[in-house]
């Protein structure tokens, strides 16, 4: 397994580090693993945490983390540096003896990258009378501030590919022994660069890409999302298998689109939810499935959220838009049109909701003619449309909460508050959508009616033992 855990030091940001690596030495998705590649574990506290439980797991050899330290290593190769303020970032932990680890520190690296000690690690595990050669690495991010030093991300990439391949060749590797290089290679699936990236490693592309289509993805990631909220999902993290040694029968690479038990973020006045263990999601490399191999994907791929209409409970009225007024206000009746009674109801952050869960912190826009017109309100208490400006504490809930995600034809409740206010639940009055004190009564709720959730089938992309 490849995984960046996005565990940068907390001295420079705050994503709840401590608390998503507790979570992930909890998770299940390491059971069916014989090797993980971590990639920036940069926190030192969170690193320890992630070694010490996984080392309970059955992970129980590991390497030092990549640059952090001389002691420790068979080999400190490259461009070792103690001036450098943050280390590499990349860390092997295995089920299986490790009988060699060596460090090797890049020549060069740009913007952000300058600061830390990246490279790769190589380290030789046997298992079952093979030996494999890992290479596990995090190669140079993009970075606008990279046109300071002459060179672009691309080539100073290219530059590290070409470090990774030469000593490969120098440690004259045995040809019945396996070379992996794994980790995010912060190279896109599907470009020019990919193709360049694959000649410089001497790589075969996997036979097979098994699971979700991106392994960053700001369009269903929260923690992606906050940093890149424009920006289109990606492929960036692989397991390939080196040409000139040993060869798999076949190989799949797996990206497991996994979710978190709930993640409380700090915002700017109040706080917001997430439900990822990382920005990135963690790729599997395998070379059969077997009856543990996940078949479907762990998040829906139909976005149904983006289609939902809300029936009151009592009169069997729907929640409407103004269809001739961009601004106008909500009220309750028979949709003339679909999209007149039908809503995006969406996390903020992200932007596709994949699952909504009781207490979440929501949006709601139109899906007609007037779109990203948001749910809010004015003085008087009731509730209209309006562009770009959603009602900042509004939140959805069951009157009986649960850990599933909220689907077709469950009872919910809204409800809001302004910023200094008490919580208030939303229920239809003649003139429209207005709000009450709480606690919730029968009078505020509402049916959520969407579409079925979808699950993207990735059964057909596996390949079992003959």
């Amino acid at each position: 397994m490849s995984y960046n855990v996005y565990m940068l030091d907390k001295k420079l940001t705050d994503t709840q580090q401590i608390k998503r690596a507790n979570l992930l030495n909890k998770s299940d998705f390491f059971n069916n693993v014989d090797i993980i590649s971590f990639n920036e574990v940069f926190d030192n506290d969170s690193s320890q945490i992630i070694t010490d439980g996984l080392t309970k797991k059955g992970f129980s050899y590991f390497t030092p983390v990549l640059g952090r330290q001389i002691i420790g290593w068979d080999s400190t190769e490259g461009n070792w540096s103690d001036s450098i303020p943050e280390d590499g970032g990349v860390l092997i932990m295995s089920k299986y003896p490790i009988e060699y680890k060596a460090q090797y520190i890049f020549s060069s690296g740009c913007g952000a990258d300058a600061m830390s000690q990246k490279g790769f690690i190589h380290a030789k595990i046997r298992k079952d009378n093979v030996v494999f050669n890992i290479i596990a690495t995090h190669t140079q991010a993009d970075d606008n501030s990279c046109s300071i030093s002459g060179l672009t991300p691309e080539e100073i990439r290219n530059q590290q590919f070409t470090e990774i391949r030469n000593y490969i060749i120098d440690k004259k590797i045995p040809s019945n022994e396996m070379v992996v290089i794994t980790g995010d290679l912060n190279v896109n699936k599907g470009s020019l660069e990919f193709k360049r990236m694959i000649e410089l490693l001497n790589v075969s592309e996997p036979d097979s890409y098994a699971g979700a289509d991106f392994s960053w993805d700001p369009n269903i990631n929260t923690l992606a999302s906050k940093s890149f909220p424009d920006l289109n999902g990606q492929l960036l993290d692989y397991i390939l298998v080196d040409k000139d040694h040993l060869q798999p029968p076949y190989w799949h690479n797996q990206v497991l689109d996994v979710e978190s038990p709930r993640i409380t973020l700090s915002g700017t006045i109040e706080n917001y939810y997430a439900y990822d263990y990382s920005d990135h999601f963690p790729v599997t490399a395998f070379v059969y499935a077997d009856e543990k191999t996940p078949t479907k994907s762990f998040r829906v791929n139909n976005s149904p959220y983006n289609a939902v209409s809300l029936q009151h409970v009592d009169t069997k009225q729907y929640v409407l838009a103004d269809p001739n007024n961009a601004d106008g206000w909500l009220k309750v009746g028979e949709p003339a049109t679909s999209s007149e009674g039908t809503f995006k109801i969406d996390n903020w952050i992200p932007k596709n909701a994949t699952c909504l869960h009781d207490g979440d912190y929501v949006r709601l826009s139109r899906t007609d003619k007037f779109k990203d017109y948001y749910w809010n309100w004015n003085v008087t208490g009731y509730y209209y449309t309006t562009y770009a400006n959603a009602s900042d504490y509004l939140r959805v809930h069951r009157i009986v909460p649960t850990t599933e995600c909220i689907t077709n034809d469950e009872s919910v409740y809204l409800y809001d508050h302004s910023l200094l206010g008490n919580e208030k639940y939303l229920l239809p009055y003649s003139s429209g959508i207005a709000s009450e004190d709480m606690p919730i009564q029968l009078n505020g709720l509402f049916t959520i009616k969407m579409p079925p959730m979808i699950y993207s089938d990735w059964s057909y992309k596996l390949r079992y033992q003959p």
